[in-house]
């Protein structure tokens, strides 16, 4: 295992780490505080083992597997966990961090993008088809691992400690949703532009059946009639010749 892989490795277990501190709110009132760096560290990690990766050429089959595994594990794991975060406000009124159906909506749309570009890269690897990259799922990417962590550190809108404190959870929470919103939008677009830009893989096999040549046997056979008979009427006139022949 090499130095990139365990990078990969430690993103890995660096999720339930991330997951048990969340669980552990009702003992650690700052728990989002702790809960924010270890997710923050763990994405960092997505940055640093693929530069490993390609500026020491250790890109193994073992990498291309966990890494993917990781992000997208690591993102679920964030959405999940913003889905059950509240927020209170001076007023002690209890608000989620996520706002009714947007955040169910956003998810569900991730979730369902990420399962059939799942099932449509199986089909690729099935057929043997090099897919192409794509720039928005790159892009995509980035902005949900930036959204993710500001909309986790909401809960500063009612700290104690200074006002300017809690207009940083105001900002994060309205440009938190804005990000989540346009990271879910290109996560929906650049799944169909990923799909149409390999769209060759569902063609692959009415292709090659197209293109299939004839059976060698069946050519030859064919082509060693014509040779001998070119018309119906020479047949029967050889094959009168030698019935006289043996007569």
């Amino acid at each position: 295992m090499n130095l990139p892989t365990r990078v990969t490795v430690a993103r890995i277990a660096l999720i339930p780490i991330f997951v048990l501190i969340f669980c552990l709110k009702e003992v650690f009132e700052q728990y989002y505080i702790l809960m924010t760096i270890v997710f923050i560290i763990a994405s960092c990690t997505d940055f640093v083992d693929g530069h490993l990766a390609r500026k020491h050429n250790l890109v193994t089959d073992l990498g291309k597997f966990l890494d993917p595994i990781a992000d997208k594990i690591l993102v679920v794991a964030g959405m999940i966990v913003l889905l059950k975060m509240n927020f209170v406000t001076a007023n002690g009124e209890i608000y989620p961090v996520l706002a009714p159906y947007f955040g169910e909506i956003c998810v569900i749309l991730i979730l369902a993008r990420e399962f059939i570009i799942g099932v449509f890269r199986q089909l690729a690897a099935s057929k043997g088809k090099v897919m192409a990259a794509d720039k928005l799922g790159k892009a995509k990417t980035i902005i949900t691992l930036i959204a993710l962590p500001m909309l986790m550190l909401v809960p500063f809108i009612n700290e104690p400690w200074h006002k300017a404190v809690n207009w940083v959870g105001v900002v994060f929470l309205f440009l938190g949703w804005v990000l989540f919103g346009i990271a879910t939008v290109l996560t929906v677009v650049s799944g169909f532009n990923y799909i149409w830009k390999n769209r060759h893989v569902f063609t692959t096999e009415q292709t090659s059946i197209e293109n299939a040549p004839l059976d060698n046997t069946d050519n030859s056979e064919i082509l060693n009639s014509s040779d001998n008979c070119t018309t119906d009427n020479a047949c029967v006139d050889s094959q009168n010749g030698k019935e006289k022949e043996n007569d």
